[in-house]
């Protein structure tokens, strides 16, 4: 395993991007019950799964005899890629083609502890069990046949990431150009709700005057209003005192022809014009 050659490497490579597919896309299509292509690519390879294979058989190489050390070595290994390959991801074109939100123990979404479990002992498989006939296998064809696939599936790889990486970068410009639209209608929304907060204070403040007019002129009316008041009552008292006087005067002659004689009303004096002109000025404080 120590002697591959780049183009080895390289089969191993396209070999599991394949495989990979191939196992993650029936597992989904099974799971969801219709046809899922999964990865970044239109074509039946992903490119994870081989980085991740390659990755993890040059890790674990120099620990093959030792199963514990290939376990550790192997999830943490792939664990990083897997995190690396998230970020760059999210960062580049803004999207996740993988989410371990939901898990207990995550990070960023990226990577959990469930997942890099399993990575340790989908390296144990790899390295005891799928490699070895893999790698029968890739020996066992001609190197001219090896050297036409890997030629013509770079060819396919290199033309349909070209292809996957422009659409990419598309839906990276549009979902920028969202994020600035929301951000526009955000600050827009904040502006309208700065303008009704100004124009409720204004309003408010404006009637607040406008009342203080108008109490100010309720006040001046009603002051006008009791010093009219207060000036007719004078008129009728000094006319009463002098309607009293003649009337009293008036009725000191009739008793003697009229002994049943009374006022069906009250005249009030002066007194007690005085009182109700007291309590009036009373009124007018509490006003």
């Amino acid at each position: 395993m120590y002697s591959y050659h780049f183009r080895e490497w390289l089969s191993f490579f396209y070999f599991y991007c394949i495989f990979g597919w191939c196992f993650e896309s029936t597992y989904v299509s099974l799971k969801d019950r219709h046809l899922t292509n999964r990865g970044f690519l239109r074509g039946p390879w992903l490119p994870l799964y081989g980085s991740g294979a390659i990755l993890v058989l040059w890790l674990t190489l120099p620990f093959q005899e030792t199963p514990v050390l290939v376990y550790v070595v192997g999830a943490l290994g792939a664990t990083v890629l897997e995190y690396v390959t998230g970020e760059a991801m999210v960062r580049l074109f803004k999207v996740r083609y993988w989410d371990y939100s939901n898990q207990k123990i995550q990070y960023k979404g990226h990577i959990c502890l469930s997942s890099t479990i399993a990575w340790g002992f989908l390296s144990l498989l790899m390295v005891y069990v799928v490699h070895k006939p893999v790698e029968q296998f890739i020996f066992w064809m001609h190197e001219e046949v090896v050297s036409v696939l890997t030629f013509g599936i770079t060819v396919c790889i290199v033309y349909d990431f070209s292809n996957a990486f422009r659409e990419a970068m598309d839906l990276r410009a549009m979902l920028i150009q969202a994020e600035q639209l929301c951000a526009e209608l955000e600050q827009r929304a904040a502006e309208k709700k700065r303008v009704l907060q100004a124009a409720a204070t204004f309003a408010k403040a404006d009637v607040e005057v406008r009342m203080k007019e108008r109490r100010e002129h309720a006040e001046q009316s009603k002051e006008q209003l009791l010093q009219k008041v207060e000036a007719e009552i004078l008129q009728l008292q000094e006319r009463q005192e002098q309607l009293k006087e003649r009337m009293v005067q008036k009725a000191r002659m009739l008793p003697a022809r009229n002994p049943g004689f009374r006022f069906m009303a009250e005249i009030p004096d002066a007194a007690e014009l005085r009182e109700r002109m007291h309590r009036l000025r009373k009124q007018k404080r509490l006003l």
